[in-house]
């Protein structure tokens, strides 16, 4: 397993939620954390390495 960092950020681009999680893949990270935040702008990061940013529009 391997640990990862996921954020919510606000229309600001400021944190406005966080959470820790581990995951087996990139992928599943990924997943988790779209699922657990439900929308939003988020970032998924694994150390210093960005994984990934999902924007959906909603804010």
């Amino acid at each position: 397993m391997q640990e990862y960092r996921a954020y919510l950020l606000g229309i600001d681009g400021h944190i406005r939620e966080r959470m820790e999680l581990e995951s087996e893949t990139d992928e599943e990270a990924v997943a988790r954390a779209r699922q657990h935040f439900n929308g939003g702008t988020i970032e998924v990061w694994q150390g210093v390495r960005i994984v990934a940013k999902l924007d959906d529009g909603s804010e």
